[in-house]
């Protein structure tokens, strides 16, 4: 964000599910943050996945989901979210990360981006809050002088990946397979609010 000023308005969209019970994310931010705010309310511990990277995109560019990728470079401005490192619950961060060696291994798979790269595994309680912090990064791309756009945060589909054949998903299928014990696996929280950063150049 050199050499030029941004102006970030947070816009939250909200569509609240008035069921009382269920596993919900709300958005929560300040002006360098955006935070995944989770709600269990169940009566279970829950395990779920969260995306590492969060990608937005710009709602002036309706055939990309996302300014972050292979092709940012094309997009005025690139918004993405990196998550805050050491959130994960450890112990079934390890599991999971075992899975994924052993179908690297099975598979005879050279993969140069490891998984840890791409998911975190958290542990909430039942009746029980979990915020998670992500860090906000905005870059120009290339030079106008007058750009405004609305970024809407496009929420890693878990629940796709559980349920199609995409390219190196196996292992989380076989990581949601796991026994947790007391605790389940759960794809997908519902969403109550689309988070959107208006942002002005």
């Amino acid at each position: 964000m050199k050499n030029y000023f941004l102006l970030i308005f947070l816009v939250f969209i909200s569509c609240k599910n008035k069921t009382k019970k269920g596993f919900f994310l709300n958005y929560k931010s300040d002006e360098n943050y955006i935070n995944l705010y989770y709600i269990n309310k169940t009566d279970k511990d829950l395990i779920f996945l969260v995306p590492n990277t969060l990608i937005f995109g710009d709602e002036k560019y309706k055939f990309s989901s996302s300014t972050f990728g292979t092709k940012e470079g094309d997009f005025p401005l690139t918004v993405y979210a990196e998550i805050i490192k050491n959130q994960e619950n450890k112990f079934y961060q390890n599991k999971l990360d075992s899975v994924f060696n052993e179908y690297i291994v099975k598979n005879k798979l050279t993969i140069n981006s490891k998984h840890e790269n791409q998911n975190s595994v958290m542990l909430i309680k039942k009746d029980n809050k979990l915020s998670i912090k992500y860090k906000l990064f905005i870059r120009k791309n290339f030079g106008r002088d007058l750009y405004t756009s609305d970024f809407k945060q496009n929420y890693y589909q878990y629940d796709k990946v559980l349920k199609q054949n995409y390219a190196n998903s196996d292992y989380i299928k076989q990581f949601a397979k796991i026994n947790f014990l007391s605790a389940s696996f759960v794809a997908q929280p519902i969403v109550e609010d689309s988070l959107i950063l208006r942002i002005s150049k």
